[in-house]
């Protein structure tokens, strides 16, 4: 039986107020062994992501079967509004099923991908914005520097090559070497890694006094949604992280939408790892503690650019033409 009617019925609502959402899947399972820290260092991860957005931003935060510690945490976030969405698994889907489930569910045109175990650092959402902006053929954008890191970001050098707008330099004239250490450390890299890739000839771009870098990581960034999911597969990934599943969902179905892969100069995100370093952590978020970004909106980012000579050259074939671009211009 019903009595009365719906008083929804006929009433409209606005989806189009927000264009950037970001999503971070957890997986913490307990707070033993690899884990022991991991809920510390979300928590600082949390932190830092809401003190460095504005209102054009809203969160997701998806819970792999974690804790009932972890799960309360996320519960308070979307009680207390800080969070638009909480999801709760009851199973571990793996990393790239939870993501591309929401990011498919979202109505936001620009969606940040982050692991649980980043540090936000000011400044981040202004640049990615402003890389969106000035580079009408990004299409994923990373504020963590990445030079010389060019796989799946052929569009990005086969355009500026016949374009006349290819910039080389050493990566040392460009990026900071305290900032490429850091990531380094953090998976476990040792310096003399940093020494060679700081001593690399990288490509990058410059327009308006924003540059940026040719190529970019999946720990932490932002895409276009509508090009990128027309080409991620329907069939869900038997992997829970990592495995090569970023590059079956993520790298693969973005190089076939021609757009650009790009990185920031400087670092404005940080990895931390699974081990919280405390003295660094409470120094950074005090850093931040009287942060208020801009408000801005990526609605002015909304159209790019499909006329990409990189549209031409079958996916199969691009990277043999970067090998040859990078021979002309000496680029090892």
């Amino acid at each position: 039986m019903r009595i009365g009617s719906n008083p929804n019925i006929h009433k409209t609502i606005d989806l189009s107020s927000k264009s950037h959402r970001v999503i971070i899947p957890v997986y913490i399972p307990n707070a033993e062994g690899y884990f022991t820290d991991a809920f510390a260092v979300f928590k600082v991860c949390i932190a830092s992501l809401l003190k460095t957005i504005n209102e054009d931003t809203v969160i997701t935060l998806i819970s792999n079967a974690s804790s009932d510690e972890v799960n309360q945490y996320i519960y308070q976030l979307w009680k207390d509004k800080k969070i638009d969405k909480a999801v709760f698994n009851k199973e571990n889907v793996g990393k790239m099923n939870a993501i591309i489930a929401e990011t498919r569910a979202s109505f936001e045109e620009f969606i940040t991908y982050s692991d649980a175990d980043v540090f936000f650092d000011k400044g981040w959402l202004k640049e990615t914005f402003s890389i969106f902006k000035n580079f009408s053929k990004a299409g994923f954008v990373s504020m963590n520097p990445m030079p010389g890191s060019y796989g799946y970001a052929s569009s990005a050098i086969i355009d500026a090559f016949f374009s006349g707008n290819i910039k080389i330099s050493q990566s040392s004239t460009v990026c900071d070497f305290q900032d490429l250490e850091h990531f380094h450390k953090s998976i476990g890299r040792d310096h003399q890694a940093t020494e060679e890739l700081y001593d690399k000839q990288i490509i990058y771009f410059t327009k308006n006094d924003v540059s940026t870098l040719v190529g970019a990581g999946h720990f932490c960034c932002t895409i276009r949604k509508t090009p990128t999911l027309k080409y991620v597969p329907i069939k869900k990934s038997n992997i829970a992280v990592s495995g090569g599943s970023e590059t079956i969902y993520l790298d693969l179905p973005f190089e076939k939408t021609g757009l650009w892969k790009l990185s920031s100069t400087k670092s404005y995100v940080w990895h931390m790892g699974n081990v919280l370093e405390k003295e660094w952590s409470t120094k950074k978020l005090e850093s931040i503690s009287s942060f208020k970004e801009e408000n801005f909106s990526f609605h002015s980012c909304m159209s790019y650019s499909k006329f990409l000579v990189s549209n031409w050259i079958p996916n199969p074939l691009k990277s043999k033409v970067v090998g040859i671009i990078k021979k002309i211009k000496a680029i090892k």
